[in-house]
């Protein structure tokens, strides 16, 4: 089984959770030098395959359609080999989805896909969007660290408290969300400071905003260098070393059954 599950999500749309949880596996990958799985679960459309520039031959939705017919291994031959070192699950591509496509988008199916990445691999990271949390409670409470991104505008941080209040109505303790400012500046200290408007838990980590930087690695199709002495790829590198030597949550309900975790999670998700 895999050694830690981590689920990153965002705040709101637009946070940059895709390019934290496809650099995170990369730095999970440069410093363990274990099999890493990157799942793409985000909706609607997959973003990774552009962002590192290849066509996948399965996406997520290939294997949903299989996901109970297959085992670990035929799971894991599904996955593209990036030369990062990571494999990869890509979301969907822009085509119009079957009807039977849709019908396979719960859930439950995408628990399954959790529970075939985590036996095949030793450490797995979700891609997981912006989702609702209490909508999706059965996948967070998977995990064994929790990501939650934001950014340091006041849009972003007040729908930082919306979401940690759906949270709080989920069953799942906010307190194991580790909350991730992304694109910081310099002078974002007093908009993301703990207020009203925000969260009064402290903030995991801050990753400062370097637009040319991961403009370049868009336009290369890589991700950002491992090798880098840049202050954000060394930002990346302490927050995935903090992760590591962290215990996994008490919570993680990998403890019980795969049956209880799934047991009310027969509910469609397709992208809307």
């Amino acid at each position: 089984m895999a050694e830690r599950l981590i689920i990153v999500n965002g705040a709101k749309g637009g946070v940059g959770t895709t390019t934290v949880a496809l650099n995170l596996a990369v730095q999970l990958g440069h410093l363990t030098g274990k099999r890493v799985a990157l799942l793409e679960f985000a909706r609607p459309f997959g973003q990774i395959s552009l962002m590192l520039d290849f066509s996948p031959r399965f996406t997520l939705l290939d294997a949903l359609e299989r996901v109970n017919r297959m085992d670990a291994a035929v799971f894991a031959s599904m996955l593209t080999h990036h030369k990062s070192g990571i494999e990869i699950l890509a979301g969907h591509l822009h085509a119009a989805m079957r009807a039977e496509q849709r019908q396979a988008i719960t859930l439950e199916s995408l628990l399954r896909v959790q529970e075939l990445a985590c036996e095949a691999y030793d450490l797995v990271v979700v891609d997981l969007g912006f989702v609702n949390a209490a909508e999706w409670a059965s996948i967070l409470k998977m995990a064994d660290t929790l990501l939650l991104i934001t950014e340091p505008t006041e849009l972003a941080m007040g729908m930082l408290n919306r979401y940690l209040d759906a949270v709080d109505s989920s069953g799942i303790d906010r307190t194991h969300f580790q909350i991730v400012i992304n694109r910081a500046l310099r002078n974002d200290e007093e908009t993301a400071a703990p207020s009203d408007k925000n969260p009064k838990q402290p903030f995991f980590a801050r990753l400062p905003n370097d637009f040319r930087q991961v403009s370049e690695a868009v336009t290369l199709g890589i991700p950002l260098l491992t090798s880098s002495k840049s202050t954000l790829v060394g930002r990346y590198r302490d927050m995935t070393a903090r992760l590591i030597a962290q215990p996994p949550s008490s919570e993680n309900p990998n403890a019980n059954s795969p049956a209880d975790s799934r047991a009310h999670s027969s509910v469609a998700v397709a992208a809307k």
